[in-house]
Order: structure tokens, then C-alpha cells, then sequence
């Protein structure tokens, strides 16, 4: 394990949590439709919004181990894409350290 795995691990996780947040706000103001999430890559840097269907927001929610990125902002020592949508890129951990951290940081969990 390196120490930048794991630093981006944690940005990842704690863009994760933000974005809990902005969907709960969303879902309580109604139901379907798309809302503006924070890109959670690993650049502890990154402000860039993604706008994402809730559907797909809640399914990426469903794998622990699923991150919602701009295009563009793949770490691919980390993490391998999933599915590649309009404005948005679903991927997933494959790095060990990176798998562990989302796991133990899932808010779901």
C-alpha cells in the first residue's frame, strides 16, 4: 500500500459522503429527475460537478465498491470503468487498498 492510495481512497470516500448528502436534500424535494453531484475522483483538488440521474445515483450507491467520476478523471492504478454515461463515468475499485477504504467508509454500510 502506498501512501497516495490511500490518500485517494480517502478523497474518494469523503466526496462519496458530500454527495450523500446532496441526494438526500434532492430526494426530499422530489422524486426522479437528475441532481448535480461532486465528481468523487482522487484529486482532493477537484470542484467539478457532474449531473447524474438519481436512478443511476442509487444504483451506483449499491456497490460499495462504485464511484461516480467526470470523464476524464479515471485513475486506472486504482479503479476500472464501469459504464461511461453523457457528463458522467461510473467506476469501481480494483486496487486492494482502494476496495478496503470504500468498503470501511460506506456510508450505506
Amino acid at each position: 500500500m502506498t501512501l497516495w492510495e490511500e490518500r485517494a481512497a480517502r478523497n474518494e470516500a469523503l466526496f462519496r459522503e458530500v454527495n450523500e448528502r446532496v441526494e438526500e436534500l434532492h430526494d426530499s424535494l422530489a422524486n426522479g429527475g437528475t441532481a448535480d453531484f461532486v465528481c468523487e475522483c482522487a484529486d482532493d483538488t477537484c470542484t467539478q460537478r457532474i449531473t447524474v440521474p438519481l436512478a443511476a445515483y442509487e444504483q451506483t450507491r449499491a456497490d460499495s465498491h462504485s464511484f461516480l467520476v467526470a470523464p476524464g478523471h479515471v485513475q486506472p492504478e486504482l479503479e476500472h470503468v464501469v459504464s461511461e454515461e453523457a457528463g458522467y463515468v461510473v467506476v469501481r475499485k480494483h486496487s486492494p487498498v482502494a476496495a478496503r477504504i470504500a468498503e470501511q467508509t460506506d456510508p450505506r454500510a
